[in-house]
Formats: structure tokens, sequence, C-alpha cells
């Protein structure tokens, strides 16, 4: 099986296998909008970065230990959300959420007594939600204007029916993305939104692949339109090429997050590189089993 896989030619009847994945499709999306309209209603907790929210920022040099941080981290006085430190570097900067000045001064005393520093010697400083608003806006354009864009490309250069399910395709992959940063509850920074918008790239770049093959299979059938031999052919022959391409990508983004967490300086690197990682899965799981069900509704209009 496993060679078969490798060398691509496995038999799978992806057209029978339609049905079921678009079952599985109609589920995941009830699911991932249920998810979401729970964080709305404080079931699930959307975890915004002090860059969305507003709040503090301590810096100090100083040495400390894991468990000076962990006392932090869990202080009664005001939620540090997270913290940063540097390779070769005694640096360290805790972020709060937003609060009163009077207890975002009886942090920073705790910090001073925590560390024997004087608070003069801490670099206090107070951030507004409005860098993490913006990049958001801009995000959110540079979406629209992407989507668009991409939308027209393939309508002209395969079908408007092809467009849709990429789009589908790309929508899957951001809710899913979307929806295990809400379960688990990880940080969103703006470094996630860039990711979430990287992801758009990758999960196209597959789907994309995926018409060309079918585009030139239906060339070697001499036919003009897609039929359950040309799915099953197209499908079959790139189910392992999507599965190499997913892992050669993975595997350097599952390293930047070793190396960042190593080095102490896993701050911005796991913000970007965690959901970039989801991402791929997801983009390499959609381009298979979400295209799919489409796919086969295709045929059976044709």
């Amino acid at each position: 099986m496993f060679k078969r896989l490798f060398l691509g030619t496995t038999n799978v009847d992806f057209q029978k296998l339609g049905s079921r994945f678009y079952k599985i499709f109609i589920i995941e999306f009830i699911l991932f909008i249920t998810i979401i309209l729970s964080s709305l209603f404080g079931i699930f907790t959307l975890n915004l970065s002090v860059d969305f929210t507003g709040g503090t920022t301590y810096q100090l040099s100083t040495t400390y230990t894991d468990n000076d941080i962990n006392d932090v981290l869990n202080n009664d006085i005001l939620q540090v959300s997270r913290y940063q430190t540097f390779e070769n570097s005694d640096t360290i900067i805790f972020r709060a959420i937003e609060s009163s000045q009077e207890i975002e001064t009886d942090l920073l005393n705790y910090l001073s007594d925590k560390f024997n520093v004087a608070t003069s010697e801490i670099d206090f400083q107070r951030v507004g939600p409005t860098f993490g608003q913006d990049i958001t806006e801009k995000g959110i354009r540079a979406l629209v204007i992407f989507i668009t864009i991409i939308a027209l490309l393939i309508s002209i250069r395969y079908e408007y029916k092809y467009a849709f399910i990429a789009l589908v395709a790309l929508l899957h992959d951001l809710l899913l993305t979307f929806s295990i940063y809400i379960v688990i509850g990880l940080e969103i920074t703006p470094s996630t939104v860039i990711a979430l918008l990287t992801i758009l790239g990758y999960s196209l770049y597959d789907t994309v692949i995926l018409f060309d093959k079918l585009k030139d299979s239906q060339r070697t059938f001499k036919i003009g339109s897609l039929n359950k031999e040309v799915l099953n052919k197209t499908f079959n022959e790139v189910l392992m090429r999507s599965i190499n391409t997913s892992l050669t990508s993975a595997i350097p983004i599952i390293s930047i997050i070793f190396i960042g967490n190593y080095l102490g300086i896993e701050g911005n690197l796991s913000d970007f590189a965690i959901p970039l990682l989801i991402g791929i899965i997801s983009g390499t799981y959609s381009s298979i089993f979400v295209t799919v069900p489409f796919l086969s509704k295709i045929i059976k209009t044709n």
C-alpha cells in the first residue's frame, strides 16, 4: 500500500468517497462556526495579545530563574499574558493586560521587589491597541483584494466553479486554524494575523496544482468536461505529492519552533510558526478532502 502510495499508483475511488467527504465538511463547518460563536458568548476565550487589547510592558535587566518567571505569570496583582527573554542577555520583558494606573503601579513595585531592581530601572510603557487594530485592518483589506484577484484568475484559467471550490478550501483552512486557537487558548498576536494571511498562499498553491493536473488529465483523456475517471486518476497521482510537499514545508517550521524555544526567543517566532504549521497541515487536508466533494458535485451536474 505504501509503495503504491509513494509511486502514485493507488486506486482510490475518490468519486465514491466524495459524498462522505462532503458530509464531513458540513460537520466541520458547523463545528467551526459553533466554536467562533461560543467565543463571543464567553464559552471559549479569545486570547488577544496586548497589541489588540492594550496593556503594559515591563522591561528589566536582572538575573532570574524559571521559578521567578512562573511566580510573575501567576501573580495575584495583574494578569501577565506573556514574557520574552533573549539569548546571551539578562533582559526580560513582561506584558500585562490593561488595567488601572494604581494596579499597574502595584505590579511595577512587585517586580522591583521580586528581582531586587529599582523601579526607575524598569522600563514601564503603556501599549495601546492601535497597532494591532492597524495590522488587522490592513490584513482584512489585503484578504479582500487577494480573494477578488484569485477568484478572477481561477475563473479565467479554469472556470467559475473551480474558483468557488478554491475559496471554500481557503475558508476551511482559516476557520480551522482560528478554531484551534480559540479552543486551546493560544494568544493571537499581529504575527498570528500575518501567518493566517500566509496560509492563504500555501492553501491556494496545493489547490491550483490539483486543478492543473485535472486539466492535464482531461487533455490525456481527450474530453471536454470533468468525469469520474479524470478525478480518480488525478487525485491518486497527486496524493503522495501533496503529502511530501506538506512534510518538506513542515520540517523547517517545526525546527523554527524548537530552535526558538531553545534560544529563549520563541515569542514572535512561535506566533508566526505555529499557525503556519497548522495551516500547512490543514491546506494539505483541504486540497484533497475538501475539493473532492465539490468536484464530485460538478461531475454530477455535468
